[in-house]
């Protein structure tokens, strides 16, 4: 390669850079993201899992800026609330257990009635946490399966609070780990 292709690689590179750091701040926007919100959002940004499959548990975070994201289940929603907080929020969606049909339709977590601790399996946690539209859909289901009734905020604090159990477990193995670990190992 000649010095002045060189050259010209390294001006295209510096004249592109600006070009292509835009393209990557600027956030996608969408007005409506409930509307066919699986096609939009097929798979869990925290964890990768398909939100077709867990349709009735996935949730939808959109934030104030009109970014939105698609999760597959309250925890992980819950963690990404937590890492964009910052950015604000104008909606948390849910899938409404009670409906019938597949996939579970939308509703706004922070109307819903939630089904915590049930023997319906979790998504993402040992301790289930499913929304409901109508409270007595909930009752329902909690006649069968058990549980609490909570909100959504409740919803939400147990699902953190799986984050700080799991985290609290995670760190005791690894110092653990740690202290067995004969001196001067490296790995």
């Amino acid at each position: 390669m000649d010095r002045r292709t060189l050259m010209r690689s390294a001006l295209l590179l510096v004249a592109a850079g600006p070009v292509l750091a835009d393209e990557k701040a600027a956030p996608v926007t969408d007005p409506a993201p409930a509307e066919n919100d699986i096609e939009k959002y097929p798979h869990c940004v925290v964890c990768s899992m398909d939100r077709r499959k867990f349709h009735f548990a996935r949730h939808l975070v959109h934030y104030g800026d009109g970014h939105a994201e698609g999760t597959c289940s309250i925890n992980c929603a819950a963690e990404c609330m937590l890492k964009e907080r910052r950015r604000g929020f104008k909606a948390v969606h849910a899938p409404d257990y009670g409906a019938e049909g597949e996939p579970k339709p939308l509703i706004e977590a922070s109307a819903a009635i939630y089904l915590i601790g049930s023997d319906l399996r979790g998504v993402m946690t040992p301790v289930s946490k499913y929304a409901f539209a109508d409270a007595d859909a909930a009752r329902r289901a909690q006649a069968v399966a058990g549980g609490r009734i909570g909100t959504f905020a409740e919803a939400l604090a147990s699902a953190l609070g799986d984050y700080a159990s799991s985290l609290t477990r995670r760190y005791d193995t690894d110092r653990e780990r740690q202290r067995r670990k004969p001196e001067g190992s490296t790995g």
